[in-house]
């Protein structure tokens, strides 16, 4: 059983059908090659793209998700912090001339 899976097990609002579409729409958003839309997601995976419009409409506790994932990731040991560096993100419609 992956770490998802263990995750969305402990969460008691998650129903066995959603617990399914999850775990299809996370495997799906891992061999994605393109941008993500309803279209694009039912090519690469099992579900059609009417499927992922009627599950994207639901509601979803990703807060509760995400620390309990942090949670298990961590797992007591120590205080750790997370970083983002966007500076290679390219400007639209500016030059840089450094």
């Amino acid at each position: 059983m992956s770490t998802i899976e263990t995750i969305l097990s402990q969460m008691s609002s998650v129903a066995k059908p959603q617990r399914q579409f999850l775990l299809t729409l996370f495997n799906a958003l891992m061999y994605l090659p393109s941008r993500v839309n309803f279209r694009n997601l039912g090519r690469y995976s099992d579900c059609h793209e009417k499927t992922f419009s009627r599950w994207f409409s639901r509601s979803f506790d990703f807060l509760a998700f995400n620390l309990l994932i942090l949670q298990d990731v961590l797992h007591g040991k120590g205080e750790r912090i997370a970083a983002i560096d966007a500076s290679f993100v390219p400007k639209s419609g500016r030059k840089s001339y450094d």
